[in-house]
C-alpha cells in the first residue's frame, strides 16, 4: 500500500469516537400511536459555552431550539456536524441521540502530496476500499454512508480530496493489524465548497471507483 506523505498524515484526521448516545426504549403499537416518529438524519448542532446542545439546524434549513443538560458533552462552544435521532412534533424537537459524524473541507491534492519541507513527492494518496451504501447531497454537504470491514484494531482515517475542478474523492488510511472481519456502519459529510454548483465524487470501493455526479 503507498505510504502517505509526511503531510498528508497530519492532515489525514482520525475518524471521530461516539459524542453521545441515548438509549431508545421500544415501543409497543400504542405507543407509537401516541408519539410522532423517530426521524434519523444528518444535522448541524450548536453546542454552547457549556458543552450544551443548543440549537440544531435541519439540511432544509430549518433550526430548532433544543437546550437540555442530559445532552451535555465535552465539546464546548463550536457547530459540529452530526447524525441524530429526534422527533418533530407541532414546531418542537426532541432529539433522543446524537453522534458526531467526520466533516472537514476538501484538501486540493496539491497540498498534501508534498513532504514536510513542501516538497513534491511521489508517493500516491492512501485509497484503502470500503463499501458505499449510499451517497447523496444536502444542506450544503455531500454525505455518504460507507461500510468499513474492520476488527476494530486501530482508529482509521480519513480526508475529503480535490483531485481537479469539481471533482472530488475520499482518502482512507487502514491501521496496521487491522483485519477485515465484520462491517461497521461509517458516516461522513463533507462541505461543498462555496460556489461549487455542480460537481462528482468518488469513493474506491472492492469493486472499484464508484463514482456519483450531483
Amino acid at each position: 500500500m503507498p505510504i502517505p506523505s509526511a503531510t498528508m498524515r497530519k492532515l489525514l484526521v482520525h475518524s471521530l469516537s461516539l459524542l453521545l448516545l441515548m438509549a431508545l426504549g421500544s415501543c409497543d403499537d400504542k405507543d407509537s400511536d401516541d408519539y410522532p416518529p423517530l426521524i434519523t438524519d444528518m444535522v448541524v448542532a450548536s453546542m454552547d459555552a457549556s458543552g450544551v446542545m443548543a440549537t440544531v439546524s435541519l439540511d432544509n434549513g430549518e433550526s430548532y431550539d433544543v437546550r437540555a443538560q442530559g445532552l451535555a458533552t465535552d465539546v464546548k462552544d463550536t457547530v459540529v456536524r452530526c447524525l441524530a435521532s429526534y422527533t418533530l412534533d407541532e414546531g418542537r424537537m426532541e432529539v433522543y441521540g446524537v453522534s458526531r459524524v467526520f466533516s472537514a473541507r476538501p484538501y486540493k491534492a496539491a497540498e498534501v502530496l508534498q513532504d514536510a519541507e513542501g516538497h513534491p513527492v511521489l508517493d500516491s494518496l492512501p485509497r484503502d476500499p470500503v463499501k458505499v451504501v449510499s451517497l447523496w447531497k444536502s444542506g450544503g454537504y455531500v454525505n455518504m454512508q460507507l461500510g468499513l470491514l474492520t476488527t476494530g484494531n486501530g482508529t482509521h482515517s480519513y480526508a475529503f480530496i480535490e483531485d481537479s475542478v469539481g471533482h472530488y474523492s475520499l482518502a482512507h488510511l487502514r491501521p496496521a493489524g487491522d483485519a477485515e472481519s465484520y462491517t461497521q456502519r461509517l458516516y461522513l459529510s463533507m462541505p461543498i465548497p462555496e460556489g461549487v454548483e455542480s460537481l462528482t465524487f468518488s469513493v474506491y470501493t472492492y469493486d472499484g471507483i464508484h463514482t456519483r455526479a450531483f
